[in-house]
């Protein structure tokens, strides 16, 4: 009786396996639902696009982006830590996903705990712009009158790329300035008009303003110069140290996603990263490739949630 009972323990656990098997080697079957936590049309939203494209013409499946704003990403972030670890749903996110912790201290999900990396999509600067009608012209002029002005500047919201950078390169630069934070990437308006006096945009959607003359960009964020604004200095260059900061891009699952399926999918997105068509039009965005495995993502993930607590205290940040 013992060693019957014992067999089919065995068949039934052989069985449960199999079960659990197929889906993974079937994956993926049906659509793939991609929550990108960013306004439509923000520089973030604009490379995901891209890239789930290619991804899903190699896996023979639609990737189906769906906008989920507000509460600095967390919302997204968090519909993607509750979903089922089936590797059907998918969060596109870049840097405001390690600032969150600090500024959101109730958040329902825990950024190194719930999500496993899948893969670091790239990176790209921001550009600091303002309206050609305040007649400035350099970034030395900038700090000058920052210095002695009452300058206010916009962000795409509390804690976001956007936010972050200007707060490093403004306790660089050593001024005052009030924070005006609109939700999304809406904010280029209201600089190029003035009434706000500048910010750090990213550059995937900041050039055409500036290449049209609605903006004038006086230096990018990276450590060196981008080619798609070729005469245009770095913060770093000018004088002012630890101001670079790179907005990064990377694709996350729910953490008991099988490992199987996380795999699978960091190779096809490097193989997406790797085709030309994508890798020409990343460049012309000024992305920048940022290769690791899902490994050192993780890793870097977790330093990231560290240095930007650190800053996050360091100005006092908190939500809207």
């Amino acid at each position: 009786m013992r060693g019957a009972a014992l067999a089919l323990l065995l068949v039934a656990a052989v069985a449960s396996g199999s079960a659990w098997a197929e889906p993974v080697q079937n994956w993926p079957n049906r659509p793939i639902r991609a929550i990108v936590p960013v306004a439509p049309g923000t520089g973030a939203d604009v490379v995901f696009r891209l890239v789930f494209n290619q991804l899903s013409i190699q896996l023979g499946q639609q990737i189906v982006v769906e906008n989920r704003g507000g509460a600095g990403g967390t919302i997204g972030a968090s519909a993607v830590a509750k979903a089922d670890p089936d590797g059907y749903t998918i969060l596109a996110n870049s840097a405001g996903h390690t600032i969150a912790p600090a500024i959101y201290p109730n958040m329902n999900y825990d950024v190194t705990r719930d999500f496993a990396a899948v893969a670091s999509l790239g990176r790209t600067p921001t550009a600091l712009v303002m309206a050609p009608s305040k007649g400035i012209k350099t970034i030395q002029q900038f700090v000058s009158a920052a210095k002695a002005g009452n300058f206010t500047y916009a962000s795409s919201g509390v804690g976001s790329t956007t936010h972050l950078t200007a707060e490093r390169f403004r306790l660089s630069a050593g001024f005052e300035a009030v924070h005006v934070p609109f939700r999304g990437g809406g904010f280029r308006p209201e600089v190029a008009s003035g009434r706000v006096d500048f910010a750090f945009s990213p550059i995937a959607v900041a050039v055409p303003d500036i290449r049209d003359g609605r903006l004038v960009a006086l230096a990018v964020s990276s450590q060196t110069r981008v080619s798609t604004l070729p005469d245009v200095p770095t913060t770093l260059e000018a004088g002012f140290p630890n101001s670079d900061y790179a907005l990064w891009l990377g694709m996350f699952v729910p953490v008991k996603t099988p490992r199987a399926i996380v795999d699978r999918l960091h190779q096809e997105s490097v193989k997406a990263l790797q085709s030309p068509a994508l890798r020409e039009k990343l460049l012309s965005l000024d992305v920048e490739p940022m290769a690791m495995t899902p490994a050192e993502f993780d890793t870097f993930i977790r330093d990231e949630v560290v240095a930007q607590g650190a800053l996050a205290k360091a100005v006092g940040l908190k939500p809207n």
